[in-house]
């Protein structure tokens, strides 16, 4: 298999061409499924396509990855207990984006905007999404564990 991500020592360290075919993850989180069709519809209404979508309880050990950049925070075994305690919904999504940082914004403006009208609190906040590509790609693995999410 060809190798998706590779360094360089140039330009943003990464060859691009190389990388996968996707912009976007994100995860609604426990309690917040109801939520899920209008979520999609908002997605569908800024032109995201949806690659792969996939209902489950997420392990411990998926949740510390994912959430792992919060390890040394006290809120932490919280959140972990809280992303590990009911069903979620991860999806892989492609933007109509020229370029990733516009994906990243756009899906972080829609975190807000459910944020904002259905957030509970700073943990129970409807939907998780990548901060940078990096994490698009590492979150991704984390959550499906296919070779074809692999930065490898």
């Amino acid at each position: 298999m060809k190798p998706r991500f590779i360094k360089l020592n140039e330009g943003y360290g990464y060859n691009v061409s190389l990388l996968p075919n996707y912009d976007g993850f994100l995860i609604i989180k426990p309690e917040f499924l109801k939520y899920t069709d209008d979520i999609i519809n908002d997605l569908h209404r800024r032109d995201f396509i949806i690659i792969e979508a996939e209902e489950k309880i997420l392990s411990r050990e998926e949740a510390e990855t994912i959430y792992s950049c919060h390890k040394e925070k006290p809120f932490f075994e919280e959140l972990i207990e809280y992303m590990t305690s009911g069903p979620c919904i991860g999806m892989v999504l492609l933007s109509p984006f020229s370029d990733r940082v516009s994906a990243i914004e756009a899906l972080n403006n829609l975190k807000i905007k459910y944020r904002h009208r259905y957030g509970i609190d700073n943990m129970r906040n409807v939907i998780h999404t990548s901060d940078c590509y990096q994490s698009v790609l590492y979150e991704t693995e984390a959550f499906f564990h296919a070779p074809e999410y692999r930065k490898d």
